[in-house]
Formats: structure tokens, sequence, C-alpha cells
């Protein structure tokens, strides 16, 4: 039989000397006072991870339930050997999605632990892309490749003056290209908004006549395709965790589903391209 332990039980295990009540009061008041130090949790899990900077850094989020009760954390860690390692992490009190500002917050966290000029670059999926998250990194100098979603309005770079007279949908540059084949779109681009970010735009089309489209900040675009790869490997965490569940075959962007969907969906079956463990 399996029983649990709790405070009353522990008092009765203290010095016999001292009255139990008494020892059972001081139990309350030390975890009623008690302040996890996560930044030094991070600091020790940054010291396991088995590379040197710079790093790259993935953000992604993992959503299942417990019973009723939904478990929602957004992550980032290293990327490293195939496998993320977790350094910062947020637990959300809901279901569905996250917000900018969540993202920023946990940005700032991260960064109390890693320094800006350590991050090779950090990748993320499409749930990542607010106007107010993007200019984060902008100001930070922080590397970024972010997929974007397919309806995302892209233009002119904000510094020419007809940036705020047109823009379109981001699916609209990726139709032209042939399955299975990349175009990087020259120049840079505005990410529609009303605080665009200028970035380097990437686009593919996948076999199922999906878009991958990809933008890019102080990344060579003909290096944006590999970095973003390496987004699997905090998948591959979650899935070592058990919340989610993993196995080779198939096209690791294609786990997500459509862009209208989000980005993770409990029981979602992860699958991935051995093109892209290498």
């Amino acid at each position: 039989m399996q029983t649990t332990t709790n405070l009353a039980q522990l008092a009765h295990a203290g010095k016999p000397q001292v009255e139990t009540d008494s020892t059972y009061r001081r139990l309350q008041r030390f975890f009623a006072e008690f302040a996890f130090d996560y930044e030094a949790l991070g600091r020790f899990l940054l010291d396991l991870v088995p590379t040197s900077p710079p790093y790259l850094a993935v953000l992604d989020r993992t959503e299942w339930h417990f019973g009723q009760t939904p478990v929602n954390v957004l992550m980032i860690g290293i990327a490293q050997n195939g496998i993320a390692f977790p350094v910062a992490w947020s637990a959300l009190g809901y279901g569905g999605g996250s917000g900018a500002d969540r993202h920023t917050d946990l940005l700032e966290q991260f960064l109390q632990i890693v320094d800006p000029e350590h991050i090779r670059a950090l990748v993320a999926d499409r749930e990542f892309t607010g106007a107010g998250f993007l200019k984060g990194l902008k100001k930070r100098e922080i590397p970024f490749v972010i997929r974007l979603r397919k309806d995302r309005r892209i233009g002119p770079p904000s510094n020419e003056r007809s940036s705020r007279e047109w823009s379109l949908p981001a699916r609209m540059f990726a139709r032209t290209c042939p399955p299975e084949q990349a175009a990087h779109l020259n120049g840079l681009k505005g990410l529609g908004g009303a605080e665009s970010v200028d970035s380097q735009v990437v686009t593919k089309r996948l076999e199922d006549g999906s878009f991958l489209i990809l933008a890019g900040r102080q990344i060579s675009p003909d290096s944006m395709m590999t970095l973003y790869r390496k987004r699997w490997e905090i998948l591959a965490f979650f899935a070592a965790l058990g919340v989610q569940r993993l196995w080779a075959g198939g096209n690791p962007h294609y786990q997500a589903g459509s862009d209208s969907e989000a980005a993770r969906n409990v029981g979602a079956d992860l699958q991935l391209d051995s093109d892209y463990r290498h």
C-alpha cells in the first residue's frame, strides 16, 4: 500500500524533546515562506549542457491534461545532440495558446541565465511571432529563425516609403515554389503589423502542398532551414518526459497541423523525418 506524507507525520519525526505541535508549526512556516530559486536551478541545468556557447535556443509550448486540469508549459531549452536541455520555463494557469507578453517574460527569465551574446539563434514555431516579441529579439540583437503563418503579411522593409502602402500574405510569395523546393526572397522584408520587424524570408512548398515560411534575422538565409530543423529537439525532450508521443518517419514540418490549429494538441503524434536527426 502506498501512502502520502504530510506535515503532521513529519512533525512526529522531530526531536523528542520538542513538542510535536511546535515542530508542526515550524514546518508550516518553513514551507509557507520558502521560495524556490528557479534562476539558480536554470544555471545549474545550463552547466549540465554538454556544449559551450554560442547556444542554439529553442522555444516551444507543450500542453497536456491531468484529469480535467490543463498543464500548459512554455519552455526555452538548449538544443544539443538530438534533445533540448531545459533552462527556463513557465507554467501557464490555463489551457490554450500563449501571448506575446508571456513569451517576452520567459525570454527575460532566460536572459537572466544566458547572455544574449552567447546565443547563436533562437528557433521557434508559428505561435511566437507577435510584433512585441520580435521587437524584443531585435532590441537585444538576438538572431532568430521563426516559422510564419501562411497568412502573415510581409512587404517592403520598414525604411522604404512604400512599406505602409502594401503587403501580401506570406503564402503569396511561397506559392511560386515548386514542390519540395526552397526559395529566398531577395532583400529584407517587413513583417506586417503596426510595428514591423525587418527579416530575411525563406519559403518552401512541402510535399503535401502546405507551406514552410521562415523569417530570420542576423542569420544567413542558406542556414535558416538547417537551424529550424533543430526545433524538433525540444519536442524530443517533451517526448522523453512522456507528455508527447514521438517516432521516426514522416516530416517534422507536418507535426503541428494546419496554420489554424493550436501549436500543440494533447496526444499528438510528433513525426520526424530521419534526415532531420543528423
